[in-house]
């Protein structure tokens, strides 16, 4: 049985869910981290100027965070319509992360050779997906680099990344002192999670967690790690050493809703996952995570919240949203059930759903009928 229910998502993707935070380590794990030292920490590990180092192309995409430090640290890569905040190339490129239909329609447009994508996983996980298509022999771009802050793709690359790479990374930050040097291989192997390479994200969070046992980033890499192992008991037990140094540590937090939902620890993963939302409320694969746990809680007032953020943030964002109302119209069916004010809404966004070209054809036939019966037992049109 899949950890997420419907629409499927990837086992892959479901441990992104849990490792994405920790993949942004040296953004969101740091201010605890820095406040407690002297000194800060070195640029090398607060930005990610190892990787622009690394960005090569003529033509180039990008995510929303790897803009701002593009125009900071490698202005000469962008157009004149990528400084622009409101051309629409900008508000293109910033859609197509969670679009990968319009990200096609852009590349046939701008024939992109390079992509580098910055930052929490979560915020372009859609487009990750599909980088990694399951047949290696259809996969056009292929990662050629990681680090602890980014992906960099590249069209036909002759070979796609290996952990035998990142030895790179790791001698650029050999003269760092050992909790920054840990907070990088922590965040580095999230990052290697991310897309599979199991072997060498486990030797880069063995070396930081012999530089620095007790770090918070160290601890919520290896929830990460046993998530994707699927060891749940053990994640759970390394989660739970961060949150006793921080309760509001995303990673550790993501980590134990994803290991109490696989274990049917329903309303425990339920309550995990209300706290994170109000650390990363507006992040769309987060929303959509909490609307299904909602779902199989039955907290059908919090599912109902949560998709009908993700619905505004769709529509903002000119993305497809008939899924979330199909998904929308069925919570609202539901609580019909027992309040006959929700069978209207019910009706609503099933039809949205249904207008929807893009809506999958069992979800458009399952929304077709449930309309036919709202109809029959309220009189409703």
């Amino acid at each position: 049985m899949p950890i997420l229910h419907l629409p499927k998502i990837k086992r892959r993707t479901v441990v992104v869910l849990a490792l994405c935070a920790i993949a942004a380590a040296p953004v969101s794990l740091g201010w605890g981290w820095v406040k407690s030292r002297l000194f800060p920490p070195d640029p090398l590990v607060t930005t990610p100027a190892l990787a622009l180092e690394n960005v090569q192309g003529r033509s180039l995409y990008f995510n929303a965070l790897a803009r701002g430090w593009l125009m900071k640290l490698r202005p000469e890569l962008l157009t004149g319509e990528d400084r622009e905040d409101a051309s629409a190339r900008t508000r293109a490129f910033m859609q197509a992360t969670q679009n990968p239909k319009l990200f096609r329609q852009l590349d046939r447009q701008y024939r992109f050779d390079t992509v580098l994508l910055v930052g929490d996983p979560s915020s372009y996980q859609r487009l990750l997906d599909h980088f990694l298509e399951p047949e290696p022999e259809k996969r056009d771009f292929r990662v050629v680099y990681l680090d602890h802050w980014a992906f960099i793709f590249q069209r036909q690359a002759a070979r796609a990344w290996q952990p035998a790479d990142a030895e790179q990374v790791r001698k650029r930050i050999s003269a760092l002192r050992s909790s920054d040097r840990a907070a990088v291989l922590a965040a580095g192997a999230a990052k290697m999670l991310a897309i599979s390479q199991i072997d060498g994200a486990k030797r880069w969070l063995d070396e930081a967690k012999s530089l620095d046992a007790g770090s918070i980033g160290v601890l919520g890499g290896l929830a990460g790690y046993e998530i994707t192992l699927g060891r749940w008991a053990q994640a759970e037990t390394y989660a739970d050493k961060a949150l006793t140094k921080d309760p509001n540590f995303v990673p550790a937090l993501a980590a134990k809703v994803v290991a109490m939902q696989a274990t049917r620890h329903k309303i425990d993963a339920f309550k995990y996952s209300e706290k994170l939302n109000t650390l990363i409320p507006e992040d769309p694969v987060r929303l959509w995570q909490h609307s299904q746990l909602a779902r199989q809680a039955g907290k059908t007032e919090a599912e109902i919240k949560s998709l009908t953020r993700l619905i505004e943030l769709a529509n903002m964002e000119e993305r497809p949203a008939g899924e979330y109302e199909f998904f929308l119209g069925e919570a609202h069916a539901h609580a019909a059930l027992d309040d006959a004010a929700h069978a209207p809404l019910a009706l609503q966004h099933l039809l949205k759903a249904v207008a929807d070209p893009l809506l999958k054809p069992d979800k458009r036939k399952f929304a077709e009928e449930r309309i036919a019966t709202i109809r029959e037992r309220t009189g409703l049109r």
